[in-house]
């Protein structure tokens, strides 16, 4: 069986992997230059930030194997710290649940994780599919005859590759919210460590909805005597401003710190912005009812289960054990 996986965020290499490790002939086409999606790293200069992802809780799905029994682990850091919580400017203790998973990243960012999947895979980088196309009894993608399909983009994207070969699935109930995501990194060190490495808002009335000292959350993450932080604005503020400059997004991100962490943070030598377009699902479309058993197209993506890594995984595996068993 030869499979095309359009799509090379951990959703489409969970289904890669699982179907390579089935027997099938797998290509992977990737539109952008870099594997992973969302579970993406930016390096400048020594500071390293994780722009979408922070961070990688199994919670007992299939994942957890991966992570733990399958791939390499000499560079996964279990993080240490809590996310606490900040609510009208008040920092206090999180969620006791929350905290009580373990949580993961990996010391040279989590952008390791799709970088590990890949072994073995056939990636094609830089190619972007547009339609899938109806070919004997198979389909055909890029001129290239295929006997069955995954589609891991946003669901969003999904749905127009679906209209060369005639099909439509139930995507109503899936939609996404967009995320601007700031990297900052300082030439000083707090006076006194965070007893957090992450701060959320759980109630979204800040602009800022979640920070991440990454150089808190693990080694290797800032020069010595430096801070790296990652701050992503919440959802309304996210769609309202996406498009503005980044000079001016990188002022409101300074004026909410200071709000939650105190002044002293106004000046970083580094500043970048990240867009996300497609961040987190809002709304999902029913795994089982976009998928019934013995389709030769199969979606996977966070749009179906949920929008965290393990859930992103656990979709692209059940796309591919779909084509497997069917």
């Amino acid at each position: 069986m030869k499979v095309a996986v359009i799509g090379a965020g951990v959703s489409g290499l969970a289904a890669a992997r699982t179907l390579h490790q089935g027997g099938a002939e797998v290509v992977v086409f990737e539109k952008s230059g870099k594997v992973g999606g969302r579970v993406a790293t930016r390096k400048v200069g020594d500071f390293v930030f994780d722009t979408g992802a922070s961070s990688i809780v199994p919670r007992g799905l299939a994942l957890q194997s991966v992570l733990l029994n399958e791939l390499p682990q000499d560079e996964l850091h279990l993080i240490q710290k809590p996310i606490y919580i900040f609510e009208n400017h008040h920092i206090s203790v999180g969620d006791h649940a929350r905290n009580s998973q373990p949580r993961y990243t990996y010391i040279n960012g989590n952008a390791t994780l799709p970088n590990l999947l890949v072994d073995g895979l056939d990636i094609r980088l830089n190619t972007s599919v547009e339609t899938i196309e109806k070919a004997d009894d198979g389909f055909a993608v890029l001129d290239t005859k295929f006997d069955r399909v995954v589609t891991a983009t946003p669901i969003p994207q999904a749905a127009p590759l679906l209209w060369g070969i005639g099909e439509t699935r139930p995507f109503a109930n899936s939609s996404f919210r967009s995320c601007l995501s700031i990297l900052l990194g300082f030439t000083k060190e707090f006076e006194q460590m965070p007893p957090f490495h992450a701060l959320l808002d759980p109630e979204g009335r800040n602009p800022l909805g979640w920070l991440s000292i990454e150089s808190v959350k693990s080694p290797n993450r800032a020069p010595n005597g430096c801070t790296a932080i990652v701050a992503q604005l919440n959802a309304p503020f996210s769609k309202t401003h996406f498009e503005d400059a980044d000079d001016k997004i990188v002022e409101w991100t300074l004026d909410s710190m200071a709000r939650v962490i105190g002044p002293g943070w106004a000046e970083p030598t580094v500043k970048e912005v990240k867009r996300w377009k497609y961040s987190q699902p809002e709304g999902l479309a029913s795994f089982e009812s976009v998928n019934k058993p013995g389709s030769k197209v199969v979606i996977a993506g966070d749009g179906l289960l949920g929008g965290r890594v393990e859930q992103a995984y656990q979709s692209g595996l059940r796309a591919a054990q779909i084509l497997l068993v069917g």
